[in-house]
Formats: structure tokens, sequence, C-alpha cells
């Protein structure tokens, strides 16, 4: 942890600033313009084993490997602490980057290469870190924030980069100051918190006034007249020449994915990666792939997803018109809305333009 990130803290107890208990030493130096950037920053002293401590009521945090763990002083939740617990499972064992990570980031956020230079970004709830690695590779100064410890595997780059910080925390609580980042991106992970709506309403606090925010969020079939104009891929003619049928298939597929989760996340997790390992064979095979929550070519992949989609005790679906709601009440204008295939993948781009209280 480098002392710039204490900058960004503020303890999850009081919402006060925080002091560390640690001892600094002088980071390796970085090279050509992050060095410079580091000691304008003052960032060049790091702490690999401490605490952080609340200024105003005395908790403290442990830091443990330079990553401070910044989690609300009570016990997680039960359905909390299972998510966690599948999440690390998940994300340790993924094969890690992929050469496809700068494109899916790019066109899932919907922010264009250009805008991330030189900008602090929050990446909430960035699991093994594909996407924050892709944001500091853009020129970002990034803070990998997460529930588990997959974001164990971005320490190399932590400790190599004073553009890069990793913290651990719960998105209800985050431990960071609001109105500090100029990007926000939450890819694929409020779902899969016990509020979905509030744990939006947290990240959103943390923009700053014209920033941007990028979220998408599982999608559901909704209402039909919704359904109906949700923006589609290139090459997904088919689905809008039978929306009434493809709503049809989406609603089935929800129920039947929620039937079945109401078993697998009761499943010791050894035991559900292990039975993910014939659904990811199948999600090679024609048609029938689409019976499973994976088509990606890589087999290592497709078992990961389809676990990640059947572990997590936490799992809500939205419409884009429900999360264009909490944009607008937040007081953000929508910018872009995220094309997507068969199944609603809610995704919106939107700019903190209002800065006043949240709307009613």
């Amino acid at each position: 942890m480098r002392r710039r990130l204490l900058d960004l803290l503020l303890s999850p107890c009081c919402r006060h600033v925080m002091e560390a208990d640690a001892e600094w030493r002088r980071a390796p130096a970085a090279q050509g313009a992050e060095r410079g950037a580091a000691s304008a920053r003052g960032a060049d002293d790091v702490v690999e084993l401490g605490h952080l401590i609340c200024a105003l009521c005395k908790q403290r945090y442990q830091v443990i490997d330079g990553i401070p763990r910044l989690f609300p002083a009570v016990e997680l939740a039960p359905g909390v602490s299972q998510t966690r617990t599948s999440f690390a499972w998940e994300w340790l064992r993924h094969p890690g980057p992929r050469p496809e990570d700068r494109e899916v980031f790019l066109e899932e956020t919907q922010i264009p290469a250009r805008e991330f230079a030189g900008k602090l970004v929050l990446d909430a709830g960035c699991g093994m870190g594909r996407y924050a690695r892709v944001a500091h590779a853009l020129g970002a100064e990034v803070v990998a924030f997460d529930l588990s410890d997959a974001a164990l595997r971005l320490a190399d780059l932590a400790r190599q980069s004073p553009r890069f910080h990793i913290v651990m925390g719960d998105l209800l609580h985050p431990p960071l100051r609001e109105h500090a980042f100029d990007i926000a991106v939450s890819l694929g992970v409020l779902h899969h918190t016990q509020d979905t709506q509030a744990a939006f309403k947290r990240v959103a606090e943390l923009v700053r006034p014209k920033g941007l925010m990028s979220v998408w969020v599982y999608g559901k079939a909704g209402r039909l007249a919704d359904f109906s104009t949700n923006p589609l891929r290139a090459g997904r003619g088919w689905v809008a020449s039978h929306r009434p049928l493809a709503w049809l298939v989406v609603g089935m597929r929800h129920a039947i994915s929620d039937a079945l989760r109401l078993l697998t996340v009761r499943l010791p997790v050894r035991l559900l990666y292990a039975l993910c390992y014939p659904l990811a064979a199948l999600g090679a095979v024609p048609a029938l792939k689409y019976l499973t929550f994976s088509v990606h070519h890589d087999f290592k992949v497709r078992l990961i997803e389809d676990f990640d989609w059947l572990s997590p005790f936490y799992q809500y679906h939205h419409t884009k018109e429900e999360l264009a709601g909490w944009f607008q009440a937040a007081g953000f204008t929508v910018l872009k809305i995220l094309p997507h295939g068969l199944v609603p993948k809610p995704g919106i781009l939107a700019r903190k333009t209002d800065y006043g209280v949240e709307r009613r």
C-alpha cells in the first residue's frame, strides 16, 4: 500500500480520515514517467504489514501483503460470506488476463480509450483484475476494489506501479472518499451484493462532478414493451424480428436458472466446481450451448463463468429502465446504453451533471 492511497480512504466505521500504524519504507524506483508521477504525488513510501486506524474512533484495520482490509467491524452476513468465498475460489483459478480483455473492457464500459489517461479510476468489484489492468495500461491511476481474496492476483502490479492500488472491502460500505474519482466502472458486479440499488448509490457517491460512471448488471425479461426497445448488437436481427418469442425464452431461462440456483448455492464450493465441468463441455456444442451460462471459446473460461453464475448467494436481475432510473436519481445524465444479444445485459454510461441531493 502506498502513502498516496491514504488520501483516498475513509474509515468504514465513521467515514473519517485514517492514520497508519505501520513502518513505511521507500518503494523500488519507478521507471520514467511513472517515477515522476510517484514523486509528484508523494507516493514513494509503501507499507506491507501494519494497521490503518480511524482517527475518530480508533478502530483498527489490517494491512496484509500491502493490501488494506477495510471491512465493517461486524461479522459478515452469511450470504456475503458465501459470496466472498465462492468468488475467491473462482477468480483465483481463472486462467488470467485474456487477449480480448482490452476490447471487451472498452466495449462494455462504452468509454473511449483516450478518456482514461491521467484519470483516477475506480474498478468497483475488480475480481482478479482483468479490467483494472486494462484501465491502468490505458494510462489511468486505478483503485481496484473487491470483497474477496481474488484481488491478491493484482499484488504484483500494485508493487510495481505507483498508479495502481488495491483495497478490500464491502461495496455497501466503501471506505473511499466521496466525489474522488474521475471514472467509476462496475462490470457485472453490483447484482451480487445484498442490495443492487444500494450498492449502486454507494459507488455513484464516489464519482466527482462531471465524472463518468459505467455499469452493467444482469438483465431480465421485464415488461414486453421495455424488452422490445432493448438495443441489440449487430447480427441479432432474428431477436428483433421475434421479440415476443425472445421475451418468452428469456423469461423461461430466468425461471429455470432461479430454480437451479436454489440447489447450487447450497452445495459445497468444490462439489459445485466439479459439476460445472460437464456444463462447460456442453458449452462447445452447437445449439445446446445456449442451455449453459457461457459460450466462450476457451473451456477454462466457460468453466469459471458457469461457476460464476451458479455459485454466488446473491444474484439479482434488472432492466435498463431500472438502471437508468438509478442513474437519474443519483444526478447523472445517461450518455449511452449497451447493446446486447438475446439475454438482456443492461449497461449504461452516464455523466454526473446534478451535484445536489438525490432526487426522489
